[in-house]
Formats: C-alpha cells, sequence, structure tokens
C-alpha cells in the first residue's frame, strides 16, 4: 500500500484534457500483447462503470499481440514463424469499423526489438507514432499515448545478453533504457499538445519500492508482461485522473465491486477477439472471435448486469460484534493483518457519519460514547508505533475505500488526533483533504523534530526518533531534520478546502511543546485563511488529555458532520 502513496506524484503528471470521466462515447485501447492481455482495461472500465453507472462510454481492447507501432521486426521473430505485424497495415480498418472519439495507445515494448538503443529503430518509432496521431486526429478522434510498460531483466537474467552483440535472439540487458529514452520523448512532445501518461515512469517507482523490501521482486515473470499487480499499477495513472477509486487490488469502491470487476473481465474478453477478428490482421495464432454481433449482444447483457450492481449502492452490513463499548456493539476486524475497531452505534445518523482516531482510543471516552449517541461510528486502526509515516498513510488510504465504498461511511471523515496520533490524522488529511470533515487535536504532534526528535524545548523520545528515521527512509539525522514534510509544513491543503480545526492543549506542556505543534500550526492556517478555534488550558502539561466538560469537543464535530454525505 505504501506504494501507491511514494508514486503519487508519477500519476498526477498532466493529463489536463482528461482530468475527470472524459465526455466521450467510446474508447478504442491499441497496443501490443500487453495491452491485448487487457487487465490496465478491464479495471478501468469497471471502475468507470461503479462509479457512472448511467453514463454509457463504450470500451473497447483491439490491442495485438507482437504489434509495433514502428513498422520494425527483428529477423526470426517467433521462431521464423512469422514477422511481427505493423500496427499501420490495420489501423485504418480500426479506425473505420470501431469509429472511436478516443484512441488511447501503448507501444514501445516491442519497437525497440530488444536491442540496444539505436538511431534507426528510435526514428522509426517516433514516425510511426507521428503517423499514428495523424490518422487518428483524420479520423475526428482525440489521441492519448501511454508510456511504455518497464522491462524487467531480474526474472530473466540467465537470459538476457550485454551491449556489443550484432545480434539479440533475447533481450538486452538494458533494454529497459531504450523504453525510457522511447518515454522521454513521449512526454517532450506533451510540449506540442500531446496528452501523455506516464505508465513507464510509474512501474519503476513501483519496482525501486518493492524492492527496498525484496530485490528479486518483479511484476513478471518473462520480464516483458506484467501479472496483474503490475496492470493495477499501469491502470492508475487513468484511474486516478478520471476519479476512479478501487482498492489494492483493483477491484472498484463500491459494495459490488468485486461481482462488478468479474462481470467487465468476461466482457472484455469476448470482445476483444471479435473486434480483432472483425478488423483484421496478419498474426497467425489468434484465437478466432464470436461473429462481431453476437460477441456485442452478448457482451451487452453483462454491461447491463454490472451496471444495475453498480446501482445497488445499498452498503454492506459490519461483521458481528465482537464485544460491547461503553453500552455499544464493537466490532474487532482483521484488515490486512491489523486490528480494526468500529463501534456502532444503535442509529446510524443520515450519512453514516464517523469519527476515526488515529492513536489512544478508548482514552477520555466521553466524547465518543456522546457522539455514538448521536448515530455517529468511530473508528480505530491499530498501527502502533508508525507515526504516521507513508506507510501508515498508505494503510488509511485502504481503509477508507473499504469503509466508505464497503460499508458506505460519509465520505468526509472527523479525525481526531490525541498526542502522537496528530501525525497520523494530519498527514492522512493532508494527503486526502477532500475526505475531512475536521480535525480535533488533543496535545497533538505535529512536528516529528519536536517530538519525538526534542530539537526544541521538550524532552524527546529516542526510541521513538529512532523509529521516524528508518519508517522515513532518512540515512541520517540531518535528512530527518532537513525533511518539510511535517503537518506544520503542509498545511495549504487543508485551507484550501476549508477543513475546521479544534486544538486543545496544555501551555505547560513539556513533551509535545504547544508554541512548537499547535501553535505553529494556528499561525500558519489562519495566515493560509483557515479556521482554527483553541482552548488553552493553564498550567497544565500533556497530561490529563482532554476536558472536564466535554461539550465544546462534542459541538464541534457533530457542527462539522451533521451536514456532511
Amino acid at each position: 500500500m505504501r506504494l501507491f502513496v511514494l508514486i503519487a506524484a508519477v500519476f498526477s503528471l498532466a493529463i489536463s484534457s482528461y482530468a475527470g470521466l472524459p465526455d466521450v462515447k467510446r474508447i478504442v485501447f491499441v497496443g501490443d500483447s500487453i495491452t491485448y492481455g487487457g487487465g490496465y482495461i478491464e479495471f478501468i472500465e469497471a471502475a468507470m462503470i461503479a462509479a457512472h453507472p448511467d453514463q454509457v462510454v463504450e470500451v473497447l481492447n483491439i490491442g495485438l499481440p507482437s504489434e509495433t507501432v514502428s513498422g520494425l521486426s527483428e529477423d526470426g521473430h517467433a521462431g521464423g514463424k512469422f514477422p511481427r505485424p505493423d500496427l499501420h497495415e490495420r489501423l485504418d480498418r480500426v479506425l473505420a469499423k470501431s469509429k472511436p472519439n478516443l484512441v488511447i495507445a501503448c507501444y514501445g515494448m516491442n519497437d525497440g526489438i530488444y536491442y540496444p538503443l539505436g538511431e534507426e529503430r528510435f526514428a522509426a518509432y517516433r514516425a510511426g507514432m507521428e503517423k499514428l496521431r495523424e490518422k487518428v486526429a483524420a479520423a475526428g478522434a482525440a489521441m492519448l499515448h501511454l508510456t511504455p510498460a518497464a522491462f524487467d531483466p531480474i526474472p530473466i537474467k540467465a537470459k538476457v545478453l550485454p551491449a556489443g552483440l550484432d545480434a539479440y535472439p533475447t533481450p538486452y540487458e538494458g533494454y529497459d533504457e531504450v523504453l525510457s529514452a522511447y518515454t522521454d520523448w513521449l512526454i517532450s512532445r506533451r510540449a506540442d499538445g500531446w496528452d501523455v501518461v506516464d505508465v513507464h515512469g510509474a512501474m519503476k517507482a513501483a519496482l525501486a519500492e518493492h524492492r527496498r523490501t525484496d530485490p528479486a521482486f518483479s511484476f513478471s515473470k518473462d520480464g516483458i508482461h506484467p501479472n496483474s499487480e503490475g496492470h493495477l499499477v499501469m491502470a492508475h495513472p487513468l484511474l486516478d485522473a478520471w476519479e476512479l477509486p478501487v482498492d489494492d487490488q483493483g477491484v472498484p469502491v463500491h459494495p459490488q465491486g468485486a461481482a462488478i470487476l468479474k462481470l467487465i473481465q468476461e466482457k472484455q474478453r469476448l470482445l476483444k477477439d471479435a473486434w480483432l477478428s472483425e478488423t483484421g490482421h496478419k498474426r497467425p495464432g489468434m484465437k478466432q472471435g464470436l461473429p462481431l454481433a453476437e460477441a456485442q449482444a452478448k457482451a451487452a447483457k453483462l454491461d447491463a448486469e454490472a451496471r444495475t450492481l453498480a446501482r445497488q449502492t445499498t452498503a454492506s452490513a459490519l461483521p458481528p460484534a465482537t464485544g460491547d463499548w461503553n453500552g455499544y456493539a464493537k466490532h474487532d476486524i482483521d484488515f490486512h493483518g491489523k486490528k480494526l475497531t468500529i463501534v456502532e452505534p444503535k442509529q446510524a445518523a443520515p450519512g453514516i457519519p464517523w469519527v476515526w482516531h488515529g492513536e489512544f482510543f478508548g482514552h477520555k471516552p466521553a466524547p465518543d460514547i456522546a457522539l455514538l449517541g448521536k448515530g455517529l461510528h468511530i473508528v480505530y486502526l491499530s498501527l502502533p508505533n508508525m507515526l504516521g509515516c507513508p506507510d501508515a498513510v498508505a494503510q488509511w488510504n485502504a481503509l477508507y475505500l473499504e469503509l466508505t465504498g464497503k460499508y458506505g461511511f460519509g465520505k468526509k471523515a472527523a479525525l481526531v488526533g490525541l498526542s502522537r496520533g496528530g501525525l497520523y490524522c494530519y498527514n492522512w488529511a493532508e494527503a486526502n483533504p477532500d475526505k475531512v470533515a475536521c480535525i480535533y487535536g488533543d496535545a497533538p504532534v505535529c512536528d516529528f523534530k519536536s517530538w519525538p526528535g526534542g530539537k526544541g524545548k521538550g524532552k524527546g523520545d529516542p526510541t521513538n526518533w529512532g523509529y521516524v528515521q528508518k519508517l522515513w527512509g532518512f540515512k541520517s539525522e540531518e535528512e530527518a531534520m532537513a525533511y518539510t514534510g511535517n503537518p506544520v509544513d503542509n498545511l495549504a491543503p487543508l485551507a484550501a478546502e476549508h477543513v475546521p480545526l479544534l486544538h486543545v492543549y496544555g501551555d505547560a506542556d513539556d513533551v509535545v511543546p504547544w508554541d512548537e505543534n499547535t501553535g505553529l500550526i494556528a499561525e500558519r492556517y489562519k495566515a493560509l485563511g483557515g479556521t482554527m478555534e483553541l482552548i488553552a488550558k493553564p498550567g497544565v502539561g500533556h497530561h490529563p488529555h482532554g476536558l472536564d466538560d466535554s461539550t465544546p469537543i462534542i459541538d464541534f464535530i457533530l457542527k462539522h458532520t451533521s451536514a456532511v454525505e
């Protein structure tokens, strides 16, 4: 889960023309065997239907294995059985018969024919892409390019060959350098108005992250064709740009998400062979598809079933209660190996509002008990000693999708950050400001340099300071001290979303000094135009937390969740 946080910057690269679901009737994907495999397309269409069941956008996969956009083929391809197919041999037929509004193309893996970078091959790739764009434009469609998937030599290290050879019957060991060059060229064409999504960069970032803990990790057994996890990485740039939420398995965030995905997988696998047979190609060995009209009739039934499911938005019930918490049903649930606790009100308020604790759930329970009485759910995911690090944020992201999708919780959570819980709440909130109703901080840590670092007035905590350096991957204490991603540094997203804040603090706190944490938040947030309430406890240290009369806390949360759907 950490991986999707770390490569979010890659996913957010410019796709300005397609921010939000595109207003088109038919999208055609073309590409090589990776596109024909279709996993990334299936993830995208299933999420489209789950999120927009009444907006009909036809998604066609007309990818062809072995194909190039460059027209090149290595000697002896496929054991000498046939040369690589050339997209341009069939492109006119594909465009004429499919009549797309938007064409999405992913080429490059085969175009360098697994040799080192060579200008003649590179020129053929560039020329092929230019020709593709010209024909798509002439057909009246828009064009979106995906950079090629990444080549990975590790799973086939016994087969790859070094540089300097005359021929490459198996791939050049540095072939991903070629794909990187093709990627850089495509991205450079954004300056000319091309819409380009960097799949290659996303896959490289994902591989690098996985290999931090597993040096042998790969998305592919043959170094070329991604598995389902790799296809999800490929899908994420468009999923994110089109605001289509999925979980970490690619299942749409919807109570019927798994069933919708299964139907769309069946539909896509039925249609792609039918369309290939209908439009024609010169690659031997392909499965003969059904007659197009027959395939479309069957696909229409699957599509209708998926859309019917997508309109069924009733949330799943929580699992059976495992105990009692102050008179309310408590549900302890295993969530990816972590303990998730949900306390359920006797009657949920409209919109299913909820409170999400960063740490120390159950300490000073009076506000939670009162909020349960008002119909709010209380949520806590136990992630001890993670201190709101990127891994913790990623796990919160996954839980948010589960709660709002499967269980129908409201789209905005009221966050409660007590002490170090402030790091969990603020770091998640600043990454997801549109998902936050409000934040209540109780003597919250807002800068790990203050606590556990102890680099200001506070006592510090050497053990937890060591955790910080490990969890964030800092190579030295100096690097940790230079970090500018603490909550006190990153308030602009919250201010832009007008997220209200309330902090309760003791002005004699020598563990989490208020002026290094709450004080900085208040000064900077108000300067950004944000709204913040402060309740000081004169002469009080880090403990006790809370207020003798919790009414201001309860009223604050109720005020900012009552109108949240």
